[in-house]
């Protein structure tokens, strides 16, 4: 469905989420995701393509040096492979965020080969378990971040997928700002999902 709808001229972005129960807005029983195809850009994503546009100026991506310098403090790792590393990142949106990212600079996922399908697959069953386990099934969603199919070079981009576990309730200071409080640092939460056995 991807492939065959980026190919469309009236699409710029296509999102790809999941929603995993009611807290997280999932109104479905059985586990699904979805695939929505848009004719525009998000914000949020907009926002990280500039981002890494002008980081890029120095011929280098931003993703790949924060990977790179993840993986070998190593304080923040959840999970790796050989081709993708999870991870809590530095400024996590909500406690237990895990962004799972290609090792090598990819910047569309329709490119993705069937290795690193499996790869990723293998990511994806392993972070989610450890989730499962050490948050008690917590409602969450996650959703991919690509290089947009509208055309332009978005080659400094490197797409991945964030997880974003509902471990709290918006109130009126987050709902104003935009900004969660969390309740345990980056560094804790990836060292205590690294320690749940599945």
């Amino acid at each position: 469905r991807y492939i065959s709808l980026i190919k469309k001229d009236t699409v710029s972005y296509i999102s790809i989420f999941h929603n995993h129960g009611p807290e997280a807005g999932a109104s479905i029983y059985h586990p699904h995701s979805q695939l929505i195809a848009i004719p525009l850009i998000d914000t949020d994503l907009e926002g990280a393509l500039e981002k890494a546009r002008k980081f890029n100026e120095t011929k280098e991506c931003v993703y790949c040096k924060m990977n790179e310098w993840e993986m070998r403090e190593k304080e923040r790792v959840v999970y790796q492979n050989d081709d993708f590393v999870a991870l809590c990142p530095f400024v996590s949106k909500t406690a237990f965020q895990v962004i799972i990212s290609p090792k090598k600079h990819l910047s569309f996922f329709e490119n993705i080969t069937e290795k690193e399908k499996e790869s990723l697959a293998d990511a994806f069953k392993v972070v989610l378990a450890k989730l499962h386990k050490g948050l008690g099934d917590p409602p969450y969603n996650f959703y991919l971040h690509s290089a947009p199919a509208n055309g332009n070079d978005h080659s400094y981009y490197h797409w991945h997928w964030t997880i974003l576990p509902k471990t709290s309730i918006w109130a009126g200071f987050e709902l104003s700002v935009g900004i969660e409080i969390s309740t345990i640092e980056p560094e804790e939460a990836a060292a205590y999902l690294r320690s749940q056995k599945i």
